[in-house]
C-alpha cells in the first residue's frame, strides 16, 4: 500500500495548527523545517518547547485568542531551541474551530540590511529602552510647566504632551513587534484626529503657511487603529506642510472629508462588491510631483527631499493596506492631492 500524501506538505508554505492550550496538532513539512524537529517530536508537545517564550508569535497569539478575523504581521523571527535561525518571516493567523489556531509562515522578503545577531528582537528593545525614557522625561516636563502657564501657552504644553503619549503607545506595539500590519480597530472621530495634527503643524510652522479645515459635518465615526491612523495622515500632512512652505508665496494646506459612494475595494471575499468610504485628502499648492517620484514614493528609501516627499510614505502605504484602503495621488504644479479611501466598517472587531 502506497503511503497518502498529506497536500500541505507539497506547498512551499509552513503550515501549522495548534490547539487551545497551544499544543501543536499538525505541522507540514516545511513547519518541521523551521522549528527543526519531526511531526513525531511535534504532535501533541506544546509551542513553548519549540520557540522561545519570548517570540512575538506568542503576542499574535494571544491577539488572535481576543479577536475575530485573521490576523497578519510581517517580518518576524521565530527563534527556538532548535529553529532555523538567521530568517525573517511573514506569518498570518487564523482562528480555527474550538479554540484552535492555524498559522501560515512564509519566509518573508524584508531583509534585515545589518544582519546583526540581535535583528528585530534586539531593536525592539533598544526602541523601547531608548526612546520611551526621554518621552516620559518630556511629559513629565510639560507636566510641570502647565501648573504656571499662560493662556497662550497651554495648548502648545498639551500638544507636547498628547505627541510624548501618543508616540510612547506606538513605540510599545513596536517594540511589542505588534506592526503597522497588524492594527487594533476601535470607532473615534476622524475630525479630532485630524485637528490634532493641524494644531501640531500649526505650532511647528508659526503661521507661515494657511491650514484650512473643509470637513463633511455628517460622517460617522470610523472604524479603525486611531494610533497607527494618526501617524499615516500626520506624514501625508507634514509633507504637504512643507512643499507649500516651499512655493515662495502664501503655502496652503486643506483637509477635506467626506462620503465617497459605490467605491470598489479589492476585497478576497468579495472583490466585486461596491461599498461606502470615507474619503480623507490632503492638498497642498506646492510645486508637484514628478511623475518619476509617484510611481516610487511609497517605497521604503525611495523619497527625495527635492520632492518634499520622505520616507514616511512608506508606513502610509502600509497603514492604509492593512486598513484595507486605497491611495490616490494627483499632482500638477501648483497643486498636490492626496486622498486616502477607508471603507465603512459596521461592527468592531472585539
Amino acid at each position: 500500500m502506497t503511503e497518502k500524501t498529506n497536500v500541505s506538505d507539497l506547498i512551499p508554505v509552513a503550515i501549522l495548527q495548534i490547539d487551545s492550550r497551544r499544543n501543536i496538532m499538525s505541522a507540514n513539512t516545511e513547519a518541521q523545517m523551521i522549528l527543526g524537529h519531526s511531526l513525531a517530536s511535534l504532535q501533541a508537545h506544546n509551542l513553548g518547547e519549540f520557540v522561545y517564550h519570548d517570540s512575538p508569535l506568542f503576542e499574535l497569539l494571544d491577539r488572535v485568542a481576543s479577536e475575530e478575523g485573521d490576523i497578519s504581521s510581517h517580518g518576524l523571527t521565530i527563534a527556538g531551541p532548535s529553529a532555523v535561525r538567521g530568517k525573517l518571516y511573514d506569518i498570518r493567523l487564523r482562528p480555527g474551530p474550538d479554540g484552535s489556531v492555524i498559522l501560515a509562515i512564509a519566509e518573508s522578503l524584508v531583509r534585515d540590511p545589518s544582519d546583526s545577531a540581535a535583528g528585530i528582537s534586539g531593536f525592539g528593545r533598544i526602541l523601547g529602552h531608548e526612546v520611551k525614557n526621554p518621552l516620559a522625561g518630556i511629559s513629565g516636563a510639560a507636566q510641570l510647566l502647565l501648573r504656571n502657564a499662560s493662556e497662550e501657552e497651554v495648548p502648545l504644553l498639551e500638544i507636547i504632551k498628547s505627541e510624548a503619549s501618543r508616540i510612547e503607545r506606538l513605540v510599545t506595539r513596536l517594540s511589542a513587534f505588534e506592526l503597522f500590519s497588524a492594527p487594533r480597530r476601535d470607532r473615534f472621530n476622524i475630525h479630532q484626529l485630524l485637528d490634532k495634527i493641524l494644531i501640531a503643524e500649526e505650532a511647528a510652522h508659526g503661521g507661515k503657511i494657511a491650514l484650512k479645515r473643509a470637513y463633511d459635518p455628517s460622517l460617522p465615526e470610523i472604524l479603525g487603529d486611531e494610533d497607527h491612523l494618526h501617524e499615516a495622515f500626520q506624514n501625508i500632512v507634514r509633507n504637504a506642510a512643507e512643499a507649500a512652505s516651499e512655493t515662495g508665496g502664501q503655502g496652503q494646506v486643506t483637509l477635506q472629508t467626506a462620503f465617497e459612494t459605490g467605491f470598489a475595494f479589492s476585497s478576497k471575499r468579495n472583490a466585486r462588491r461596491l461599498q461606502r468610504a470615507i474619503r480623507i485628502t490632503v492638498e497642498d499648492n506646492g510645486k508637484g510631483i514628478s511623475s518619476e517620484t509617484r510611481d516610487q514614493m511609497f517605497d521604503m528609501f525611495s523619497s527625495t527631499k527635492a520632492g518634499g516627499r520622505g520616507l514616511g510614505l512608506s508606513v502610509v502605504s502600509e497603514v492604509v493596506a492593512a486598513h484595507e484602503g486605497r491611495i490616490k495621488v494627483e499632482s500638477k504644479p501648483g497643486q498636490t492631492k492626496f486622498s486616502v479611501f477607508l471603507p465603512m466598517k459596521r461592527d468592531i472587531v472585539q
